[in-house]
C-alpha cells in the first residue's frame, strides 16, 4: 500500500477542481463541451443559501455546473451569479473572469487554521454541502482557495 501523499501544512491530498465565474453558464458549458470535449458531471441551477453563506453575500444566487475533461479527468466548475450588489469588492469570486482552485483536505478546521497562520482568511463561513464541508478563503496574495473536507479515496 502506498503512503498517502499530502501537500503543505493544510495536508491537502487532492486538487479537486478549478472554478471560473462566467456571465452565462450554459454558453460556457457549450464552449468547453464543443471545443475541449468536457462532459457535464453536476449542475445546480439555483443555489441560494449555501452560496450566500460561502460568499458572505446575502441575497445572491448562483447557477453552477461542474464538467470533467475526458483527457485528464480534471474538473472545472463554472459559476454565474445573480443579484450581486454593485458595491461588492471587485476581487470577490462572484464577478466574471475571477477564478478559484479547490483542494481536498481530511480536516477542514485544521486546513483553515493553517491558511490563517500563513496570512490567509476565510471569505464566508464553513458550509455543510451534501458532499462535505467547504470554505472559500483569501490567500495573502488575494487569490481564492477553496478547501473541501473529504476522506481520502
Amino acid at each position: 500500500m502506498n503512503p498517502k501523499v499530502t501537500g503543505g501544512t493544510t495536508q491537502a491530498w487532492a486538487w479537486h477542481h478549478s472554478g471560473f465565474v462566467v456571465p452565462d453558464v450554459d454558453e460556457a458549458v457549450d464552449y468547453y463541451r464543443i471545443v475541449l470535449g468536457f462532459e457535464m458531471l453536476f449542475e445546480d441551477r439555483l443555489m441560494t443559501d449555501w452560496i450566500q453563506r460561502t460568499m458572505n453575500i446575502p441575497g445572491i444566487t448562483c447557477h453552477l455546473a461542474q464538467c470533467q475533461s475526458p483527457i485528464s479527468g480534471q474538473v472545472i466548475e463554472l459559476l454565474s451569479f445573480k443579484n450581486v450588489p454593485k458595491a461588492i469588492d471587485p476581487r470577490m469570486p462572484v464577478w466574471p473572469g475571477i477564478g478559484h482552485a479547490a483542494f481536498l483536505v481530511d480536516d477542514l478546521d485544521r486546513g483553515v487554521r493553517e491558511l490563517e497562520t500563513a496570512g490567509g482568511s476565510p471569505i464566508g463561513e464553513i458550509v455543510d454541502f451534501p458532499e462535505g464541508r467547504a470554505v472559500y478563503c483569501w490567500s495573502p496574495s488575494g487569490t481564492v482557495i477553496e478547501l473541501e473536507e473529504a476522506p481520502p479515496l
